[in-house]
């Protein structure tokens, strides 16, 4: 019958890990003084007294010494009962595996191999344990969730995202600390009770308490579902309400200036300071770029091909490489100011200007949208109502600009080039379209029915 036995046997390491000896029967060494043959194998465990990272806080411990003087404390002293339930655990393993490898009446015995072969193998079992263990350990509150979203996606993830995430995550731990107030405890939102009930009562909090409009909400709820879903692969379960846990996107008439209004523009005059954010208005309108781009170009990003002239750039936000073919109405344009453009504005006072230059040229028809208001001393939102068209121009109105008047005109796989955007899904939601390819598919098999046939 074989025995597993633990030493402790280094005279000069004084902190070493004991020794598993393996003890059986081996016929072959029968001898006069070894009659029942005894023979066996050590390798060493994993098993301390003082693990590792205690000696490098207590380098004057002495494992050995502590276990000589210490071990017949057994159920009195916590570190030698951690010891032998340690030994317990990987004994059995050995013997069980022992039994399976070695039966009665086998020719064949361990060799100090096989026993470092079974050892790594219990060892290997345990790690797999306990990181499977550690992963189902994780919390289940939100925010612990999003900071390991932030952690994990901080590689892939441009710095603005990474923003926006902490800003929503900043939302999630002003609306705990209100519930709390409410509740009289230390409220959390865990993930398994983002539900229908817990939509209810954010998004009470956001329409009253923040001001928050529909989209800004939907915005955060599309981004909690992001790392709801996320934290699944850690063996949370979701609510079996949490389907409903969505908000629609209020669907508004995007704005835009279609080109006669462009010309109505190119062509009012306005005050000289005003000058260059008309010109850059109009030019942007057919560049189809971010403004964070077009506000860079110079003279010395043109380069002239045959009869056209291009602009080579890196986009700010996609890091894509752009060799952008001017519009003739933006070459005509430069080529008034010795192909030089506008002076750059801040994005702000460009804001600012270029209502001023809309309003002068009578963009005041009246249409929906959103305009920043205070809401409360302090507090600004957007507030959706019926506006004069030149207060709701923007600084980003350039590419929307070029998006619009440009979608069924020239191929989308084109506008996709210049603007920057994915897919085409993506552009549609941006200049408000819904995609009708269908529809138009639908058109041709129309076309090619003839009804006065059967």
């Amino acid at each position: 019958m074989a025995t597993v036995n633990f030493l402790l046997r280094s005279t000069v390491k004084k902190n070493d890990p004991f020794t598993a000896r393996l003890q059986f029967s081996n016929p072959s060494k029968v001898t006069e003084g070894n009659k029942f043959g005894l023979d066996f194998v050590e390798y060493k465990t994993k098993i301390f007294v003082f693990d590792p990272e205690e000696v490098k806080d207590k380098p004057m411990v002495d494992g050995k010494w502590y276990w000589q003087n210490h071990k017949k404390h057994k159920g009195k002293d916590e570190r030698i009962d951690k010891v032998y339930k340690l030994q317990e655990d990987i004994r059995n393993f050995i013997l069980e595996k022992y039994d399976l490898s070695f039966p009665e009446g086998t020719i064949y015995f361990p060799t100090k191999e096989w026993l470092q072969k079974t050892i790594d193998e219990y060892y290997n079992i345990q790690n797999r344990t306990e990181a499977r263990k550690k992963q189902q350990d994780k919390p289940q509150d939100l925010i612990f969730h999003f900071n390991n979203y932030i952690k994990l996606k901080s590689l892939e993830l441009k710095p603005r995202t990474i923003l926006k995430l902490e800003d929503i995550k900043n939302i999630i731990l002003a609306f705990e600390t209100f519930q709390s107030s409410i509740k009289g405890y230390d409220y959390k939102v865990l993930i398994p009770e983002v539900d229908e009930e817990m939509k209810f009562d954010l998004v009470t909090y956001l329409q009253n308490n923040k001001k928050y409009s529909q989209n800004t909400i939907a915005k955060v709820i599309k981004v909690i579902r992001t790392v709801c879903n996320h934290s699944t692969r850690y063996k949370i379960e979701l609510s079996p309400t949490y389907v409903d846990f969505r908000m629609a996107y209020d669907e508004t008439d995007v704005v835009y200036l279609s080109f006669k209004e462009l010309q109505t523009i190119i062509n009012t005059e306005v005050p000289k300071e005003l000058e260059d954010a008309k010109t850059w208005l109009y030019l942007s309108s057919f560049l189809g770029q971010r403004v964070s781009d077009f506000m860079r170009f110079n003279s010395s990003m043109i380069r002239k091909d045959g009869k056209d002239y291009f602009i080579d750039f890196i986009q700010v936000k996609t890091e894509k490489k752009m060799s952008l073919l001017l519009h003739p109405e933006v070459v005509k344009i430069l080529q008034n100011n010795n192909m030089n453009f506008p002076s750059p504005i801040s994005e702000q006072l460009y804001n600012d200007q270029i209502k001023k230059v809309c309003a002068i040229a009578g963009i005041n028809e009246i249409i929906e949208g959103s305009i920043l208001t205070e809401v409360s001393k302090g507090v600004w939102r957007k507030v959706s109502g019926h506006y004069p068209k030149y207060k709701l121009v923007g600084s980003h109105i350039g590419r929307k600009n070029y998006c619009t008047n440009f979608y069924g005109k020239i191929p989308t796989s084109l506008i996709l080039e210049v603007s920057g955007h994915t897919e085409e899904r993506t552009l549609l939601s941006y200049i408000g379209k819904k995609d009708a390819t269908n529809s138009k598919m639908l058109g041709n098999f129309y076309d090619k029915i003839n009804i006065t046939e059967d």
